[in-house]
């Protein structure tokens, strides 16, 4: 008889533990309107501080500790070398640039972390001033003390074969 709770009692734990798995997973997916706005909303803030060239309001995209990899593969850590790195070339090469962005994917990982995924196009910039630069961004999103900011994102140039 003790066999048999046992053995019914880790059934039990097994299946429990199953559901609570699949229903973590299930909020994880859930559309989250409140969430995806603001998230959306942070991509927006991020083409208008570029256009603006406010390297500060696209720093404070990031939190603090974030991280920012370049197209070149060059990686700047931390929201003070973001935006000085930024800064630097806005003075400079892209000083008269501006970039549209097309969120392509929003996927939640959690209750607070979600990966984007947006095209950009960029234009303006003064080393080929004609050429149109299209390139696939990655951030990692993480919500830390109510705010939505990136912890981690990366640029990389589309080759002028790659469609869009």
């Amino acid at each position: 008889m003790t066999n048999k709770l046992a053995t019914t009692g880790r059934r039990f734990l097994l299946v429990a533990a199953a559901l609570l798995i699949i229903s973590s997973i299930a909020m994880s997916q859930e559309d989250r309107p409140a969430d995806r706005a603001k998230i959306t909303a942070m991509i927006a803030s991020w083409e208008q501080a570029w256009n603006s060239h406010d390297m500060r309001a696209f720093a404070n995209l990031f939190h603090e500790d974030g991280v920012w990899v370049l197209w070149t593969g060059q990686v700047w850590k931390g929201r003070t070398a973001i935006e000085e790195g930024h800064a630097a070339v806005h003075k400079t090469v892209f000083r008269n640039s501006v970039q549209h962005e097309r969120v392509e994917e929003l996927t939640f990982l959690g209750p607070d972390a979600a990966v984007v995924r947006f095209y950009s196009t960029l234009t303006g910039d003064e080393r080929s001033p004609d050429k149109v630069v299209r390139s696939r961004k990655v951030l990692i999103v993480t919500r830390r003390k109510g705010a939505w900011k990136i912890g981690w994102g990366q640029n990389t140039r589309l080759a002028d074969t790659t469609p869009d």
